[in-house]
């Protein structure tokens, strides 16, 4: 009976909806319809909000994977590497495909006499493409290169380059080249990086441009050495996302070639290569002679004279370094050389059009001089006693450090670890995009903070860019709290990769305080412009390590020598008490070792004997010359306006921008020097081309530094923005399942108010 009841009452209930749809039938389809619709509409901003994002997001996956696939393929053969910062893969295309970039051999020949050297090298460019080309090819030259001439060769006819204003030679050489003419450019990007341009080129054709430059040979530690770079690592810019530092980057970037397997036959006949001859007249007895970075084969010998080249032509891949070390008693104490006159004096049609900068303090440029090298060996004392220190290790852990690299710079820290003493402390920053440091402050030297610092070192990986303003922020803070008798030494280790230099030149010389900075350059073709000046401003010294053989040596050397007194505040005077024109005009601190070098230009043999003073260890030190300067033919000159340039150059800032600038033209104008400001061209007056405009221009590829690997598992940051993109790919799926939720969400209220309904 329940049961009946039940069903009764359903169906009475049953029956009363039905009647009440039946009225109001127009009402609930009206209410039916409005909710579908606006439910439809819900709906259909969602999903095209959601589509967007997942478009978004699949986009952006997308260049992650580009990106990550080009770091996971094994690379046996030589090839652009698009992911370096600044590489700018280069694909041309015209009407028969693809554009091969001209071919490139160099060949060098080094001419050392005495404490100079003498450079020549020719750059062959052969189109092997089946059309016309104009070629660029950016390369390093040593940071104390003077480059002062330049010839084209094409077939048997030669055409010399000359100087002009950077702009105006630029202007000479694209209306050259859009005119069908054959021409050349030889432009400064960076005190060590220069550009060679070929205008014109024709299919099966080889065009050979060789330019010479002068440089002073480097002294130290009881050897005199030379050294020739042949590739460079990609610069690092901080600023390079803005249009500005776009515009930088391409100065001084060009495609670069992975390194390939060592077992590649290829390897060896792709790659540009580069013979070189070295003629060396030392002016006296020799011990040995050769070079620490290649093979080379000796041709003739007579005790002081050499003649040498390399056994094959060298893959260019790393700095070649020649050195050669007197026999025991025959290096010189001190010595001078002279030339007078200037080298390009009759050649140059600029140079009465280029005034003498006002800062020197020589006889007008109308009369004439003489130029001259000066060495003198400063006393080499041995320490009274110990002295307390703190001691900053810097690292550099950045991409471009990947392989041999960084497992030089961790060997060189654990050995300068060992150095320390009971009374000393110290502290290991290590840098790439970010700084980490061992400790917040400087920790006391005992074993167990050591090691410490040995496993903080161990742990570090190469990855992200070169952040070396972070670095010297923490190691040169602002506020040094120094105490009278501790000497703070920061030592920093790196490949110099940076192509703001003269910013941080800038900062190091105003946080510097009672600090001193050693540089310590490693890897195969370390920054060494970068390197060498901020150790001169940080009054330090500068050391290379070229492979992990010199860790343990070199950085013993370096030890002793900060240990040693150092000679400072050193002058140069006459013997009538006037100054005379020597660059450069503050000789920095010399360290156990080093000799002073200085370029002298004086009235023509009115040499007059020279007053060498300093301080050594806090006692006064003064020596006198009076040397018989030594003839040497050419060159001197050069040296002595490229140390002045360089001078000028170091002590440019924002209010004396243009003065700078006026005074490196003029000097560079005079000695026919390329300079920032000043460029070298030379053009064929028959064109040749009789369709220029369509001819493409292709980079020239340089490799990529021996040693160097690619970083595991993180993708270099130098000049790239991938963290960003990773950043972004993030944010854009938290909004993707953000949408979907949403959506989710909406469904289910729309249901529940249906049903409810």
């Amino acid at each position: 009976m329940h049961t009946e009841h039940t069903h009764g009452q359903r169906d009475h209930a049953l029956a009363e909806v039905g009647q009440t749809k039946r009225l109001f039938q127009p009402i609930w389809r009206k209410k039916e319809e409005g909710v579908a619709t606006e439910w439809q509409d819900q709906a259909w901003f969602i999903n095209s909000v959601l589509s967007a994002g997942l478009l978004l997001l699949a986009l952006t996956l997308l260049n992650l994977m580009n990106s990550v696939s080009a770091l996971a393929q094994a690379s046996f053969t030589l090839q652009p590497n698009p992911d370096w910062p600044g590489s700018g893969t280069l694909q041309l295309f015209s009407v028969n495909g693809e554009v091969t970039a001209p071919k490139l051999t160099t060949q060098v020949a080094m001419n050392i006499t005495g404490w100079t050297n003498r450079v020549s090298v020719t750059q062959r460019y052969t189109n092997v493409s089946q059309d016309w080309l104009h070629g660029r090819y950016l390369f390093p030259l040593p940071e104390n290169a003077a480059v002062d001439s330049l010839r084209m060769k094409i077939g048997e006819r030669l055409i010399e380059g000359q100087i002009h204003p950077k702009q105006q030679a630029r202007e000479i050489y694209e209306q050259a080249k859009q005119a069908g003419k054959q021409a050349s450019l030889l432009s400064q990007q960076r005190p060590n990086l220069f550009t060679s341009e070929v205008a014109n080129l024709a299919p099966g054709e080889t065009i050979e441009v060789t330019f010479s430059y002068q440089q002073q040979v480097d002294y130290r530690d009881g050897a005199l050495s030379v050294r020739f770079p042949m590739t460079y690592t990609p610069r690092y810019l901080p600023n390079a996302d803005t249009a500005q530092g776009q515009a930088a980057l391409a100065e001084i970037s060009s495609p670069m070639l992975v390194p390939a397997s060592a077992s590649n036959s290829e390897d060896s006949t792709e790659a540009a290569s580069v013979s070189i001859n070295v003629s060396l007249d030392a002016g006296m007895a020799l011990a040995s002679a050769g070079s620490s970075s290649h093979q080379m084969t000796l041709f003739s010998s007579n005790g002081t004279r050499e003649q040498l080249r390399l056994e094959t032509p060298a893959v260019a891949d790393r700095d070649f370094i020649f050195d050669w070390q007197p026999a025991n008693g025959a290096a010189p104490q001190a010595v001078l050389f002279s030339q007078q006159g200037q080298t390009h004096a009759s050649q140059n049609p600029f140079a009465a059009m280029a005034s003498e900068p006002s800062t020197t303090v020589s006889a007008p440029s109308t009369a004439q001089q003489d130029y001259s090298l000066l060495m003198l060996m400063p006393p080499q004392a041995k320490p009274r006693h110990e002295v307390r220190r703190e001691l900053v290790l810097v690292v550099d852990k950045s991409g471009s450090m990947s392989g041999a690299s960084m497992q030089q710079a961790k060997d060189a820290v654990r050995f300068a670890l060992t150095s320390l003493q009971p009374q000393d402390t110290f502290n290991v920053l290590a840098f790439s995009s970010d700084v980490s440091a061992l400790s917040r402050q400087s920790l006391p030297a005992t074993a167990a903070n050591i090691g410490r610092a040995q496993q903080f070192v161990l742990n570090l990986d190469a990855d992200g860019g070169t952040n070396i303003a972070a670095a010297l922020e923490l190691a040169l803070p602002a506020v040094q709290e120094n105490q009278s008798d501790v000497l703070r030494q920061v030592i920093f280790m790196t490949d110099g990769a940076v192509g703001n230099e003269q910013e941080l030149f800038d900062f190091i010389a105003a946080r510097l305080g009672d600090s001193r900075l050693f540089t310590v350059g490693i890897g195969s073709a370390p920054n060494a412009y970068f390197m060498k000046r901020a150790a001169a401003v940080g009054r330090g010294t500068f050391t290379y390590i070229g492979n992990t053989q010199e860790v343990a040596s070199k950085t013993v050397a370096l030890l002793n020598k900060i240990a040693a007194p150092v000679v400072t505040d050193v002058q140069i005077h006459n013997e009538d008490g006037t100054v005379p024109d020597y660059w450069p005009a503050r000789i920095p601190d010399l360290y156990l070792g080093e000799p002073v070098v200085v370029s002298l230009k004086q009235a023509a043999g009115r040499h007059q004997a020279l007053t060498i003073s300093g301080n050594v260890d806090g006692q006064f030190w003064q020596q006198q010359l009076s040397l018989t300067p030594r003839q040497q033919d050419s060159g001197l000159d050069l040296l002595w306006a490229r140390a002045q340039i360089g001078a000028l150059e170091l002590s440019q800032d924002g209010s004396n921008r243009e003065r700078i600038k006026q005074q490196v033209t003029a000097l560079a104008l005079k000695y026919h020097l390329v300079s920032t400001y000043t460029s070298l061209v030379a053009v064929d007056v028959t064109p040749v081309n009789p369709d220029a405009e369509q001819s493409l221009t292709a980079d020239i590829a340089s490799r990529m530094p021996a040693g160097w690997v690619k970083p595991m598992g993180v993708m270099p940051q130098t000049g790239t923005n991938s963290r960003l993109w990773l950043l972004m790919g993030c944010v854009l799926a938290l909004l993707a399942w953000g949408l979907m939720w949403l959506s989710r969400r909406s469904r289910g209220a729309l249901n529940q108010s249906v049903s409810s309904i």
